[in-house]
């Protein structure tokens, strides 16, 4: 049985809000589906009409291996920005762009969730524009460390929460926001990430600098 995770949730939910008021995103959430052959819901947590603050849930009838493998093959979208390096995740950035700029309202995306056939991976905002600036790096990151938290690809986490912190990291806003893009260490999304397993009823903490995997309460991350 699938346990909730509420563990790993960085960003408290505060309730879904009206999206009458966003400017083309339903075409958005069609773009999504046409490009990742996959069923998209959007929501909203933004407290005012003056800014949004995106709930985008991905389903794909793809394992992750083959989500993976889809996503790391070369794009050929045309309108890929001049000088643009991001080749994976291009399509989605892209379409976020657009529907930001049809909109004088503020637009940020608070949680991105991809469900697929063997698991589901939910990716925290931590910082204003934080999931659409390090979109790439996180998948890149997938691939690259694939062959460690999958066990040597023997068993898939059936969820990922990208990222978890120490406690330490969570102490003000303040902290947060002086994140930078850049910085790979454990105040980003590039030190932990949650994981459940099916072989274990114990919570697991993905490494990303050791390439380990640690059972137990996450609380030993602050130890």
């Amino acid at each position: 049985m699938s346990k909730s995770g509420n563990e790993f949730f960085n960003n408290p939910k505060i309730g879904t809000q009206s999206t009458d008021h966003i400017v083309g995103l339903e075409v958005f959430r069609k773009g999504l589906e046409k490009h990742f052959f996959a069923e998209v819901s959007i929501g909203n947590y933004g407290l005012k009409e003056e800014s949004a603050n995106l709930i985008i849930d991905i389903k794909c009838n793809l394992s992750l291996d083959e989500a993976l493998f889809y996503i790391n093959k070369p794009s050929t979208c045309s309108g890929r920005p001049k000088n643009s390096g991001e080749e994976k995740t291009i399509l989605f950035l892209l379409a976020y762009s657009k529907l930001k700029k049809l909109n004088t309202t503020t637009i940020d995306i608070s949680e991105l969730t991809i469900s697929l056939l063997d698991t589901t991976i939910l990716i925290s905002k931590i910082y204003d524009q934080s999931i659409a600036d390090q979109l790439e790096n996180i998948f890149t990151e997938l691939i690259n460390h694939n062959i460690y938290y999958t066990k040597g690809l023997n068993e898939t986490p059936f969820e990922v929460f990208i990222p978890v912190f120490e406690e330490d990291t969570l102490e003000s806003d303040v902290k947060l926001k002086n994140i930078v893009s850049d910085n790979n260490n454990t105040n980003d999304y590039f030190g932990f990430w949650g994981m459940y397993y099916d072989q274990t009823e114990e919570a697991a903490i993905y490494d990303l600098n050791t390439k380990t995997i640690i059972f137990g309460d996450i609380q030993i991350l602050s130890e």
